[in-house]
């Protein structure tokens, strides 16, 4: 009877080991379905969509419960993608297995279709994403959630048997780095306060993922190596110092394009760079008390660099051999391949050669480019009753190589559908613009008919927005402003010809175009790049025009 007592004696289930959860990380695609050059690298090229697809396949064939989330910004860019209005994306992120998203600033670029006039190609595309779109700091401007069908403020995902809640941010420069109008009638709250806000609702899960479209990154920032001991500044390094230690499990982020790979207290922060270059990865450890950080294994990020494959404009196939990339045997994927080509049929070619490039044109935030002087003589072509044309440096998307000039390489350069405006400004208001675009919270302001000139050394300003502080794009570092010439008279008016984006209010030009009156409205920034590049007798050389002059105002 002993013996069977014993043998009938309940046994204690062993406690449930920890397991690691896999997690990869990319951000920032801008519809980069073509491989890029890389730097200083002749022999090798970056990303490409079969190659991104490809990769990410050979990361989920060793992980089975692998957890693919995306950091914003995966609209806006190669020419099929914007000519889908987005819908490429979406197919594109299907075949990369996205769980979940930001919603990125440039997500709004698109505007309204029939669903609404300002966000319809956003919403669409929602619509039919099959991964979660996640927005917890966007609300309506009464303050409640704005939640379209398929945006949510969080998620939970469900793997290997634990719950991984996820919770979705969007920078609050939002309006300034998209069409204003698009989001005028949306409020981009407090990232910190919104994350408290939706902690709730993810009560009872295993770990918290942030997926993020912030401000914020470490200098100096390599192209390599990911910055040791990095704390982040901006927004994200506001929601790392604010929120209590561990809070958030991993974050993975975007917006600055930057390089993040690495621990801050309990928190995994990765951003990888951008247009499919990189994916981030990182294993949480799970175990019953959730996320043991020490246990954990951050990887290197996977760097998808690969020999040259895609036959660009010429008859050739593309190249289907597998590769060796991150320590893995990647086969592109065939299925990407066939997307790219459905998109290319869809959208049209842009391999008509337009003239020729002698030497490759850069571009510069910080000065005048070659880039931006093309930029601002075609607008000035367009428009040649205009006294002066300016764009912003951080619309310019690419440099353009030496040789034959083909419609891609000048819609790499404006992949945004900007228009053309010429307006009525008085040199007040010229003054005005040229002391926001020195000032150094966007890119320089790259112009034609004029010169100006700034001191980078200056700190000083004065409140613009009346929110009681100085931010950096209110800085006034301007010395002078020319015209043909000629210093600006405050009183006499002037006909300026630059972009919707800008007189939107775009890279915070607002106190200097808002109520500027339209003279003219002018067509497709880009139609007037194809245009200017066909008009040209000769190889376009490198413009060596001094149009913004650093150095002392004194």
């Amino acid at each position: 009877m002993l013996t069977l007592l014993l043998a009938c004696k309940h046994t204690p289930a062993p406690a449930p080991q920890p397991v690691l959860l896999p997690i990869a990380a990319v951000n920032d695609w801008h519809g980069a379905l073509y491989e890029q050059p890389v730097r200083d690298s002749a022999a090798q090229v970056a990303g490409g969509l079969p190659w991104l697809v490809g990769t990410m396949d050979a990361i989920r064939a060793q992980h089975s419960d692998l957890v693919v989330l995306d950091g914003g910004d995966i609209f806006q860019g190669t020419w099929p993608i914007n000519a889908s209005k987005g819908a490429g994306a979406i197919a594109a992120y299907a075949l990369l297995g996205v769980d979940a998203a930001a919603i990125g600033n440039h997500e709004f670029d698109y505007g309204g279709t029939d669903t609404h006039p300002l966000r319809g190609a956003l919403m669409d595309a929602a619509s039919d994403a099959p991964f979660a779109w996640l927005a917890a700091n966007i609300t309506e401007a009464d303050g409640t959630p704005w939640a379209p069908p398929g945006i949510t403020a969080t998620t939970i995902i469900e793997r290997g048997g634990f719950r991984l809640g996820v919770i979705g941010l969007s920078t609050t420069e939002t309006p300034q780095t998209t069409l204003p109008r698009n989001v005028a009638d949306l409020r981009f709250t407090d990232p910190v306060a919104a994350v408290q806000a939706a902690l709730p609702a993810l009560a009872g899960v295993d770990a918290i993922a942030v997926v993020g479209h912030l401000t914020g990154s470490c200098s100096p920032t390599d192209f390599s190596t990911p910055d040791e001991g990095c704390r982040p500044d901006g927004e994200i390094g506001r929601l790392l110092d604010t929120l209590p230690p561990g809070t958030i499990d991993v974050m993975v982020l975007g917006h600055a394009h930057t390089l993040l790979s690495n621990r801050v207290d309990d928190t995994f922060i990765l951003e990888s760079r951008s247009k499919g270059r990189m994916i981030g990865r990182v294993d949480l450890m799970i175990g019953p008390d959730g996320v043991d950080a020490d246990a954990s294994i951050l990887h290197p990020p996977v760097t998808i660099t690969h020999t040259p494959t895609e036959p660009g404009c010429t008859d050739a196939a593309f190249v289907s051999a597998p590769q060796r990339i991150g320590g893995m045997t990647v086969t592109p994927s065939t299925r990407a391949l066939a997307l790219v080509e459905h998109l290319e049929e869809q959208a049209g070619s842009l391999c008509d050669a337009l003239g020729c490039v002698a030497e490759p044109l850069t571009r510069s935030r910080t000065q005048g480019s070659a880039v931006g002087h093309f930029t601002a003589d075609a607008m000035l072509a367009v428009a040649p009753q205009a006294d002066l044309a300016i764009t912003n440096s951080g619309g310019l998307r690419s440099d353009v190589p030496a040789g034959t000039l083909r419609r891609e390489h000048l819609q790499a350069v404006m992949p945004f559908d900007n228009r053309l405006v010429v307006l009525e400004l008085t040199g007040a208001q010229v003054m005005t613009l040229m002391r926001l675009g020195s000032s150094g919270g966007h890119g320089v302001l790259q112009l034609a008919g004029g010169r100006y000139g700034y001191d980078p050394e200056r700190t000083g300003g004065s409140d613009l927005d009346g929110d009681g502080a100085v931010a950096e794009w209110e800085r006034d570092r301007l010395c002078f402003v020319e015209i043909a010439g000629q210093p600006v008279r405050t009183e006499q008016t002037y006909a300026v010809v630059t972009t919707d984006f800008l007189y939107d209010g775009g890279d915070h030009l607002g106190p200097a175009l808002s109520g500027a009156t339209i003279l003219e409205r002018g067509p497709l920034l880009r139609e007037a790049l194809f245009d200017h590049a066909a008009a040209q007798d000769a190889c376009i050389e490198a413009d060596d025009d001094v149009r913004v002059v650093l150095g002392s105002c004194d």
